[in-house]
Parts: structure tokens; C-alpha cells; sequence
């Protein structure tokens, strides 16, 4: 007898004639595979239930109870993922022609020797680890895809969006739910598909199947006849004639399970399969660790900016009259940032670059900033060092690397007059071109220790005869649009302390 390290494939026999059972199970048994037998097909469907990793059912055509066509379609609706090779001695090419439509990969007439049989069942099995690999293949760069799209995003809101995008493109499914545990239990935050929609019934039933998924940590996949409900559990099928199959799978990280999700499809469309399952499996256990770095993400942002507005907070309580300016800066700086288009993390950029521009005034003597007249030519020099005060004081912090570039070069001008390098036009960062233009605006607009705030007539005036030569024209021309609009007005609210809340800054 052969010697073989590991069966090569796991094969059921099913036949009504106990004597080809025991040639066929023999020479399969020799040939290194796992072999099963049945003697009809009740008794093969049972096996099919014990037996998931199954690779190949090999039939007759004609049997008692069942014939082999009606195990085909059997295997066809869902009960299994194995290939099938119907044999019979009754056969015709119309009965091979039916078998392959209904989705049999052979078709072995009786007689056969067994060479014949070995040969059919080694092409099948071939053909099957081809298809396989293929799958794999698929399978990692749909998953490398998931993981590049959601590594681009870092809040909840842009994290939701795509992975349900993602589960919409990949499995094609009638019905989406994402549930996750929020406020000590689990809520669904998102929903997509007509299935669901005016449907509270399904609604409520699909929350109890994410609600056991979560619960058991374990991914659920079922498949419901066409006739007749089955029982799934305790809560028994869904409130919905047309669902057909359905799909969930927790979503888990290393630490913990923060929800899960579920998918349906109605009778328009194929039953999702085993491997649909287990694809969904991992999509799920990428997103739940991109959803709970998004979550740690936001609560280091919260952090950093109570850090951040300390700092700005410590400059200020040195000079009464700024105070609120760097966080009105900030906001301005966003709001011109959002209506030029730039990307949510320049925006972070220029509202945390708002907040600290002016960190470098800690080291400023107090009687020159809060001299109630004109600064003298050594006084001004020394003012004119904060950038660089600023720049050395948030060096010390890795983390505000990217802002460094917008602190030290807010004061420098487009025709190269400002400082501290004296540079021209595109050798300014862009960001600290934007923030110097709104900078300058809410100066002039706010009472400083040397003057009343300007009125708004004068501010204009001053930004567009500096257009091009102070400021970038462009930028100039875009914020003066902007501070007529009757919405400006809402972009802060200030309260009895001085206390400056502003809308629509970013989201970490």
C-alpha cells in the first residue's frame, strides 16, 4: 500500500450498491484520500453536516429516496461547497448535459475501471486547488485593499462610510447593518439596502442576530429555503419572506469586541457561501482594529489639544488684551482652509498652527507686550523673535513636528519684507501663507494695549492694498469674500468670561 504523509483530499461516496462502494472506497483510500461512503442520499445530506472541509461527492445517478440529480441541487442551495462527479449506467448525454447544468464538474459513465475514476476524480481535485488559489489570491488583495482604504481614514464618520462601501462592493449583499457597542450596549450606526428600509419587523430581528454575534464572538452563516422558514434559534427566521441568506461576523480586536455586522440577501441573488463568511470574518477584524485606533486617535487628539490650548492659554495670561486671539486665528485659519479645499489633516495643521503661532510671546518681556504705545526699533526686534522662541519651545514635542514650519514663517511677507528669513512668495509654506493673512485680520479687528479695534472699512482696506505684497492676492481675495457672508458671524460665540467656542472645528 502507498504511503502518503497527509490525505490529499476528503471524498464521499454515495451508492445503493454496497460492492462499488467498497472497490471505489479502497482504491480512493489507496490513492491517499480521506474517504466517506453513504448508500443514499438522506444519509449523504446528514454526513454533509458533520462533514464541512468536504472536497468532492462522487454519486450514482439512480438511487432509492433520492436520486443524485436532486443531491446535486441539494448541494447546489447551499448544504455544500464540494465539487460533484455523478456516475450512473443509465446514463445519456442528455442526462450528463443536465447534471453539468445544474453544476456537476463530471460526469463518469458506468462501466469504469478504476484507473478511469482515479484519473476524473485527480483532474476534479486539480481543477478545484486552482480555483482555490485563485480565491486566495483574490481574497488578499480584496483584504490589502480594506486595509490601504481604511489606514487613509482616522475618524468614525470617513471610517463608517468606507468600510460599508467596502462590504457593498465585495459581497454584492441586499442589506447592511453595523452595530457597535456604544453607552454599555450595542447600536446600530449604520444601515444600507432596500431590504431594511420601512421594515422595523427585520429591523428589530437583525439587531438580535448582531446582538448573539457580538455576544458569542462567534460569525453565524444561513441559508433558508425557498420553501418553508427554518429555524435559526430561539428568535426563529426572519420577519421576511424574500430573505434568503444572511451572513454576520463579530468584530473583534485583540482586546475586546466593539460590535458586529450583518449582511442579507434576498432571492434575486445567489446564497452567500462559506468562503463569503470567512472573508467577511476578517474584514471585520481589520475594521474593528482600524475603528478602535480611530478611537484612541480621537481621545490622544482631545489630549493634545487641552495641551495645546494650555500653551496658547500661558501666552495670553500674559497680555489681557489677546485673549481669545489665538483661538479665533485657529478657527479663521480652518474655515479659509476649508473653503480653499485642503485636506482634513491640513486642517488640523492650521488650527493647531492657530492655536500656537504666537507660543513664542511666553518669552517676550511683559512691558513690551502690553506697551500701551509704540514699540522702539530694539523693542520690535525683540518682538520680532517669538517665531523663533515659538519654533525652539515646540521643537521639544516630536508630535508638532508638521507645525513647526507654520509658527516660524507666519510673520514672513510675499515681496520678502517680514521675517524671520525675509523670504518670497512660494518660499513661504503655503499653510503659513493662510495662516498670516488671517492672523493680521483678527489683529486688526480685536482692542490691543495700543489701540481700539479697527473698523471693519479699514480692515478691509489695509488686506487688499497688501494683496501681493504683505499677503498672497489670491488668499486676500478669497477671505475678504468670505467675511461678508452672513455666516461669518456664526463662526464664534463668545461668552462673559471671554471664553471663545468655536463651530465646526475639525474632528479628530
Amino acid at each position: 500500500m502507498a504511503v502518503h504523509d497527509e490525505p490529499r483530499a476528503s471524498i464521499l461516496i454515495v451508492d445503493d450498491e454496497q460492492s462499488l462502494l467498497d472497490i471505489c472506497g479502497d482504491a480512493l483510500s489507496e490513492a491517499g484520500y480521506t474517504v466517506h461512503i453513504a448508500n443514499d442520499g438522506p444519509s449523504a445530506l446528514r454526513m454533509l453536516d458533520q462533514l464541512p472541509g468536504l472536497d468532492l461527492v462522487i454519486s450514482d445517478l439512480r438511487m432509492p429516496k433520492m436520486s443524485g440529480l436532486d443531491l446535486l441541487k441539494k448541494l447546489k442551495e447551499g448544504v455544500s461547497e464540494a465539487d460533484f462527479l455523478i456516475m450512473t449506467g443509465f446514463g445519456s448525454i442528455e442526462t450528463a448535459v443536465e447534471s453539468i447544468r445544474l453544476g456537476a464538474a463530471d460526469y463518469l459513465p458506468k462501466p469504469f475501471n478504476i484507473s478511469h475514476l482515479l484519473l476524473k476524480v485527480e483532474r476534479i481535485l486539480q481543477i478545484r486547488r486552482n480555483r482555490e488559489d485563485r480565491k486566495k489570491l483574490t481574497n488578499i488583495v480584496r483584504v490589502l485593499n480594506l486595509s490601504q482604504a481604511m489606514n487613509t481614514k482616522l475618524d468614525m464618520n470617513s471610517l463608517t462610510n468606507e468600510f460599508l462601501s467596502q462590504v457593498q462592493k465585495n459581497f454584492n449583499p441586499d442589506g447592511i447593518v453595523l452595530f457597535l457597542h456604544e453607552n454599555g450596549g450595542l447600536q446600530s450606526k449604520a444601515s444600507r439596502g432596500g431590504l431594511l428600509h420601512n421594515n422595523p419587523h427585520l429591523g428589530r430581528w437583525t439587531k438580535l442576530l448582531g446582538e448573539r454575534v457580538f455576544r458569542q464572538q462567534l460569525p453565524e452563516l444561513v441559508h433558508i429555503p425557498k420553501k418553508g422558514p427554518v429555524q435559526l434559534s430561539s428568535e426563529g427566521p426572519p420577519p421576511d419572506s424574500s430573505i434568503t441568506s444572511i451572513m454576520a461576523a463579530p468584530m473583534t480586536t485583540r482586546m475586546k469586541g466593539i460590535g458586529s455586522i450583518v449582511l442579507l440577501r434576498n432571492t434575486a441573488k445567489p446564497d452567500f457561501s462559506r468562503e463569503h463568511s470567512q472573508l467577511l470574518n476578517v474584514f471585520a477584524a481589520h475594521t474593528a482594529s482600524a475603528f478602535e485606533n480611530a478611537r484612541l486617535y480621537g481621545q490622544l487628539w482631545d489630549m493634545n489639544l487641552e495641551v495645546i490650548r494650555s500653551f496658547a492659554q500661558a501666552v495670553e495670561a500674559k497680555d489681557v488684551y489677546t485673549r481669545g486671539h489665538s483661538e479665533r486665528v485657529a478657527i479663521y485659519a480652518t474655515h479659509l482652509g476649508n473653503r480653499l479645499g485642503l485636506t482634513k489633516d491640513e486642517l488640523h495643521l492650521l488650527y493647531t498652527g492657530g492655536i500656537l503661532h504666537d507660543i513664542g510671546k511666553i518669552g517676550i518681556p511683559d512691558i513690551i507686550l502690553n506697551k500701551p504705545s509704540k514699540l522702539t526699533t530694539d523693542e520690535f526686534t525683540v518682538m520680532q523673535r517669538h517665531p523663533e522662541l515659538g519654533r525652539a519651545i515646540l521643537n521639544q514635542v516630536t508630535s508638532f513636528g508638521d507645525i513647526l514650519p507654520i509658527i516660524f514663517y507666519h510673520h514672513e511677507r510675499v515681496d520678502g519684507d517680514g521675517y524671520p528669513m525675509g523670504l518670497h512668495q512660494e518660499e513661504i509654506p503655503f499653510l503659513a501663507r493662510v495662516l498670516s493673512v488671517v492672523d493680521s485680520f483678527e489683529a486688526m479687528t480685536s482692542d490691543r494695549a495700543y489701540r481700539k479695534a479697527l473698523p471693519m472699512n479699514i480692515v478691509r482696506n489695509v488686506l487688499q492694498e497688501g494683496a501681493g505684497r504683505q499677503w498672497q492676492d489670491d488668499l486676500v481675495r478669497i477671505w475678504l469674500e468670505e467675511i461678508e457672508k452672513p455666516t461669518f458671524r456664526s463662526l464664534q460665540q463668545v461668552d462673559s468670561n471671554g471664553h471663545v467656542e468655536f463651530q465646526n472645528v475639525p474632528d479628530a
